[in-house]
């Protein structure tokens, strides 16, 4: 076995390339290249395209689509708040995105845990929660202290949060919340 170093950006693509619990990154390399020898019936660095040929096969990754709604809906400059990987800071917001990238799901799953809302809570920029369906090209866009307000209402007694939404309905099942008013279509 033999280690490399790449750098976060293409771990990033790795990771929303991969099936949760199931691939790793030498098997998502390794799908790659059997996609692009497929392809072109021959790997050299002219004609392998990664991004096309995974983008054409499964939408856009959910690193690429965080970037493009970041640019195109605040057009501010926004950087990774360390350590989480879907955390973004501008001078603000302070936005925290969730992905969930599959076609025609009947249920978006996420997970908010306590950490990271608690940054997000303490935060004195606008705070928000995105969840996010890159392969259906949407966005839940929530404020955090919607969250909050909305958790106490329904005696919510956790301090993290397990969220189903049913993407037909807009409804955040755990809360028996009507999110349509947060749909944000790309």
């Amino acid at each position: 076995m033999v280690t490399i170093e790449i750098d976060d950006d293409l771990y990033n693509e790795l990771k929303s390339l991969a099936e949760p619990f199931v691939d790793t990154p030498n098997t998502v390399i390794r799908k790659l290249i059997s996609l692009a020898q497929n392809s072109t019936n021959k790997l050299t660095r002219t004609n392998y395209s990664t991004s096309s040929t995974i983008k054409q096969e499964q939408g856009l990754s959910s690193l690429s689509f965080m970037n493009s709604f970041l640019k195109n809906r605040y057009k501010e400059n926004f950087h990774v708040k360390s350590p989480y990987r879907t955390m973004f800071e501008s001078g603000n917001y302070l936005i925290y995105f969730q992905n969930f990238n599959k076609k025609g799901t009947n249920n978006l799953w996420y997970r908010l845990k306590s950490d990271s809302l608690n940054i997000l809570r303490k935060s004195n920029k606008n705070a928000l929660v995105c969840f996010t369906n890159p392969s259906e090209k949407i966005v839940f866009e929530i404020p955090v202290k919607d969250i909050d307000k909305k958790a106490v209402e329904m005696k919510w007694n956790r301090n993290f949060f397990e969220v189903n939404i049913d993407p037909a309905n807009s409804r955040w099942r755990e809360l028996d919340w009507k999110i349509e008013s947060y749909l944000v279509s790309i």
